[in-house]
């Protein structure tokens, strides 16, 4: 179970995660200014729950679930 495909997947989907929570901290964040931030925020959040999302399917399919046809 705990072969190198696994353990990427793992790693990746530990990085999609972290990524999504330090977007959410920096958008729930209050503004002090009106200038533009650095980090859209926005389609950062979306790439990222999009990677979590794959990952956690891929390592459901690596465990031995069946989820595609």
């Amino acid at each position: 179970m705990l072969n190198p495909h696994f353990l990427m997947t793992l790693l990746v989907l530990v990085a999609a995660l972290g990524a999504i929570a330090r977007m959410v901290v920096l958008e729930k964040r209050p503004r002090d200014d009106l200038n533009p931030r650095l980090i859209p925020t926005t389609p950062v959040l979306l790439v990222s729950g999009f990677v979590a999302l794959l990952a956690f399917i891929h390592l459901v399919n690596l465990v031995g679930v069946h989820t595609g046809r």
